[in-house]
């Protein structure tokens, strides 16, 4: 069982690192034993910025030996235990360090199984010299620290780039003790400090920009190289949380970005990374420079009202056929209270214009239950998708995608009630039944309203989860189980 065990896993980690071109090497071996996990899906992990530029900091530091863990190499085929190290296949528990990425309140979750396989104690009171120091950080730190603040011995909720290496240099001269790191900024240890460190951006993402040092074939942006092309948002919408906790807004330039090209010449397919790129105040000059240098662009969601012609041609040259826009409800007065303006009457101008360009769909993310809904914003939600859904030509077509409200810590609506499993449900209800009646061209989904309500606890929660995953962790152990849920691929 054991052998097999770790063959199958071998087997997998195997095809996978086969998949990945790497720019940097680390050294695996050293006299700090550093695990950087990120406790979701690879694909996943290997998109995403802040897992990377912890291990790329991490491997620079001189007597370090750094490995990655996933605790879930395939969709929906979390790993058994015991847990193994991505790149030698070492035991999990033996290093002296495990840092954690959170980027998403949800992985919180993942915590009871985890813990439970490794025999390490949630509460941190519990744990002693012989268990290894536990670090955490990401957007999800920056967003609930005190959710964490008994299960962690450190928790950073400042950016990797002014944190990582002076903790583990730390760590080196003074040992391996969470109390040496209390005075570094960016850094909480809360058994020595009630007081969270203050979210604000000091790195200079021009000097360094956050980008994909390990390429993999199976990332979420179709194996394409990635690079961070903003740090932060401009707008101001009532619900978003990465204005709050990347501020200030930092953009990369367009020259940083060429010179970056000019050291990688195998980069033929670019992911660019930013919460909203279209308000880059270069995006033109950048997607101009890519097509001229035959890069093809991976991009996330698009501004609509930011799509120039230069912005589609380049998008057409690099063969996407398909956008996702997010106008997030078809109700004026709730667009006006979220801050997140929208003239219908251009919107639908501007989708004709794509669908003439040789668009053939379109995606819409819309937010259910928001603050103050009435029946009649749904149903206006429902009128702006049908007034939409009438020009896209034969051959085209458009879906929905509805999340659910959950308020978000350091938001302006941070405070607002998050909305009950009956009103989710009332609301999800109306809308499938009145979306099923458009057109076959319009296709929609819809957020789990379970995992929406689990998601506002848990973006809200304080320190009394760790007795939550305390408990769980027992059960864990006791019935030999994993973990509350699956690891599912997340669209991007």
């Amino acid at each position: 069982m054991g052998l097999k065990h770790r063959h199958n896993y071998e087997s997998v980690a195997s095809t996978l690192k086969q998949s990945e071109i790497r720019y940097l090497e680390s050294s695996f071996a050293g006299r700090l034993s550093l695990a950087v996990v990120y406790p979701n899906l690879y694909s996943l992990g290997m998109s995403n910025l802040g897992f990377m530029t912890v291990h790329r900091l991490a491997s620079s530091v001189p007597g370090t030996g750094v490995e990655r863990f996933f605790p879930a190499l395939e969709a929906e085929s979390p790993l058994s235990p015991p847990f193994y190290s991505f790149e030698t296949g070492r035991p999990l528990g033996d290093f002296a360090v495990l840092m954690f990425s959170f980027s998403y309140e949800g992985d919180f979750d993942k915590i009871p199984g985890l813990f439970s396989a490794l025999g390490l104690p949630v509460l941190s009171g519990e744990r002693n010299r012989h268990h290894p120091l536990l670090i955490a950080g990401g957007a999800a730190v920056a967003s609930n620290a005190p959710a964490l603040s008994r299960i962690f011995d450190v928790l950073v909720p400042g950016e990797a780039e002014s944190t990582v290496v002076p903790i583990l240099q730390q760590l080196h001269r003074d040992g391996f003790d969470a109390a040496v790191l209390s005075g570094l900024p960016g850094v909480w240890v809360p058994s020595v400090t009630s007081e969270i460190p203050a979210l604000c951006g000091t790195h200079d993402v021009n000097s360094q920009p956050a980008w994909s040092h390990i390429v993999s074939e199976h990332n979420a942006f179709g194996g394409a190289h990635i690079i961070e092309v903003m740090r932060g948002c401009p707008r101001n919408c009532s619900f978003c949380l990465a204005r709050a906790i990347y501020s200030p807004v930092r953009h990369v330039r367009a020259g940083v970005i060429s010179n970056w090209l000019d050291e990688h010449p195998a980069c033929k397919d670019l992911g660019l990374v930013a919460p909203s790129l279209f308000d880059h105040p270069q995006v033109e000059e950048i997607f101009a420079m890519l097509a001229q240098r035959g890069v093809r662009i991976r991009n996330s969601s698009v501004k609509w009202e930011k799509l120039t012609d230069p912005i589609i041609d380049a998008l057409r040259k690099s063969g996407i056929t398909g956008l996702t826009i997010a106008p997030e409800t078809g109700s004026e007065r709730l667009r006006k209270e979220m801050h997140k303006p929208l003239d219908e009457g251009r919107f639908i101008e501007s989708l004709q214009h794509l669908f003439s360009q040789g668009f053939e769909h379109v995606k819409m993310y819309f937010v259910a239950c928001l603050p103050g809904e009435e029946d009649s914003d749904a149903e206006a939600t429902v009128e702006f998708i049908e007034r939409v859904s009438k020009v896209v030509p034969g051959g085209a077509s458009i879906s929905t995608a509805f999340s659910i409200f959950v308020p978000k810590q350091h938001t302006p609506w941070q405070d607002l009630q998050a909305p009950c499993q009956y009103t989710i449900k009332k609301s999800l209800k109306f809308l499938r039944e009145r979306l099923s009646r458009l057109s076959g061209q319009v296709k929609a989904s819809f957020e789990s309203p379970q995992e929406a309500i689990r998601q506002a606890y848990l973006s809200r929660v304080g320190p009394e989860l760790a007795d939550e995953y305390d408990r769980e962790a027992k059960e864990c152990r006791e019935n030999r189980l994993f973990a509350r849920n699956q690891f599912s691929a997340l669209e991007f």
